[in-house]
């Protein structure tokens, strides 16, 4: 009667082991697929935070260019306009220069 008790009790522990084993095998496979599903997630996230980023910085280059449009149309008409102004007095310039090499002391 013992002896039966006593391996009765001897697979009762194996069984206990072998649940043991498995429910540690299980929660280890549950932290494997934890992870994967956690570095899919965060690339995911990260490809999402790339894309808004990279479309944010096309909307301030587009804002920039629109800002910045106006004030070369500004600055190229002002150059025009002392290109303009300096070349009308080109000639009294040159006439002046020359009267004052030719009336040199």
């Amino acid at each position: 009667m013992t002896v039966e008790l006593i391996r009765s009790i001897r697979e009762a522990e194996k069984k206990a082991d072998e649940l043991i084993r498995q429910a540690r095998e299980e929660a280890r496979q549950a932290v494997k697929e934890a992870e994967a599903r956690a570095a899919a997630e965060a690339d995911r996230l990260l490809a999402a935070a790339e894309k808004e980023a990279a479309e944010l910085i096309r909307r301030a280059e587009e804002e920039a260019h629109a800002e910045a449009r106006p004030i070369g149309d500004a600055s190229r008409e002002e150059i025009a306009a002392l290109k303009a102004a300096a070349g009308s007095r080109m000639a009294q310039a040159v006439a002046l220069v020359k009267e004052r090499i030719t009336t040199w002391p």
